[in-house]
């Protein structure tokens, strides 16, 4: 619409132009001293016209070629830049195709006058990672850093996670370090953090960082739990083997509530529990576990807690026969209960059905630590050897065994306990 309103307007000057110049018979008087030149207006307005299309193209062209030696410059600045535009996808290719060398030197060589130095120097330090040359790496990091002061964040990110890559833990701690006071909240530098204490077990550091990890979801909560469970699991154990109860029940009380429900947590807490022989806590909190949720691993647990009265509590782990049916490991359990009480019968019934229903390790030792008792060495040595094999190779023949003599079996340990077999119907 404007543009046809511009050519109306120039139709319109036209047509009154015309109009004067045919109808209108004027002339043009120039005088200068006593000469004087006159011109019919016909032959003025041409003239004048063309005087001023030749002065404004004399004057394009001077302009023209003031510039020209600017344009030159810059027609040869973009060519170059557009070379190392192509040099840049160029080294990126071949480090993708594995050809790191080449990459290196297309990515240095296109970055000298590179609209993005940076990223060509990153890239760089990258190839010079996989090709070993760390010392190249840390060079086209710090010439990263030059190119672009305000990349320090870029720059230190990349840096720690070649670093780490490379198992330079140390040097990775530092540049973690300065990225927490250059940029505390930034998430990835938090997630290499985490992977860095985790390889430098640095347990605590873990433990500390975990509830940011954990509220700002920088991983997914499997992972959160399998540091947790790492982290939490050496630092129980490096408390009970320093035989520092107190610092074991701390570092269990400052845990999430959540993390002190999981069965797996607990029963890490339960085997440190065991290891500084407090028995009489690692007992009940299993128990008040298992009141609470049936887990194997905490059943298998507990038949390794020595109690005070092993009588008492396998009657009361017997219940949860009725309450759970009968599996390998229960089974194991109470076979365990009933060698703490010196219940021979009743261990070698309940081992014997643990071992119908899921071969182990654990039972055949449990069974030969009985024979050995009871005096069947023969009986023993099968069950050492068809533990191992299990253990070895995940498989094994039940030994063959000769029935034990009734009359070997040692009297109980209880008054009035039965030495007669349970009713138990192996699978």
């Amino acid at each position: 619409m404007k543009a046809l309103f511009i050519a109306l307007l120039l139709a319109l000057a036209t047509a009154v132009f015309t109009h004067a110049f045919l109808t209108e018979q004027g002339f043009v008087l120039f005088a200068y001293g006593n000469r004087s030149v006159e011109m019919p207006m016909q032959y003025f307005l041409p003239l004048t016209v063309a005087g001023l299309v030749a002065l404004y193209v004399l004057v394009r062209f001077l302009v023209s070629l003031w510039q020209l030696p600017g344009q030159l410059r810059e027609m040869n600045r973009r060519r170059l830049a557009d070379r190392d535009r192509k040099g840049l996808v160029r080294g990126l290719i071949e480090m993708a195709e594995g050809r790191f060398a080449k990459a290196e030197r297309l990515l240095i060589r296109s970055a000298r006058r590179s609209d993005t130095p940076l990223l060509n120097y990153l890239s760089a330090a990258r190839a010079a990672q996989l090709q070993g040359a760390y010392d190249r790496r840390d060079d086209y990091l710090r010439w990263a850093i030059e190119s672009d002061a305000r990349a320090d964040v870029a720059v230190s990110l990349t840096q720690a996670e070649l670093q780490l890559a490379h198992d330079q833990l140390e040097p990775a701690l530092a540049t973690l370090n300065h990225l927490k006071h250059v940029a505390p909240r930034h998430g990835y530098a938090l997630r290499l953090l985490a992977r860095l204490y985790l390889k430098l077990e640095d347990w605590q550091g873990l433990m500390e960082l975990l509830p940011t990890l954990r509220r700002r979801k920088l991983f997914e909560e499997q992972e959160l739990e399998r540091f947790e469970t790492v982290a939490v699991e050496a630092e129980l154990l490096a408390a009970a083997h320093d035989g520092n109860r107190a610092t074991l029940v701390n570092i269990w009380k400052q845990l999430p509530r959540d993390s002190r429900q999981r069965p797996d947590l607990i029963a890490h807490y339960a085997r440190a529990l065991i290891e500084l022989e407090d028995h009489e806590a690692a007992g009940n909190v299993l128990k008040s576990t298992l009141a609470k949720g049936w887990d194997d691993e905490l059943v298998r647990l507990y038949g390794r807690v020595q109690f005070d009265r092993p009588d008492r509590t396998l009657r009361e782990a017997e219940g949860w026969v009725q309450r759970h049916g009968e599996d390998a490991t229960l089974l194991l359990t109470l076979g365990r209960l009933a060698l703490q009480a010196q219940l021979w019968g009743k261990a070698r019934a309940y081992l014997d059905a643990s071992l119908a229903i899921g071969p182990q390790a654990e039972t055949y030792y449990e069974l030969a630590r009985l024979s050995a008792t009871l005096k069947e060495p023969e009986h023993a040595d099968a069950y050492y050897r068809a533990g191992l094999e299990l253990a070895v190779t995940g498989h094994t023949e039940p030994p063959r065994l000769t029935a034990p003599r009734r009359e070997a079996l040692p009297r109980p340990r209880e008054e009035g306990e039965e030495q007669d077999l349970p009713d138990i119907h192996p699978v």
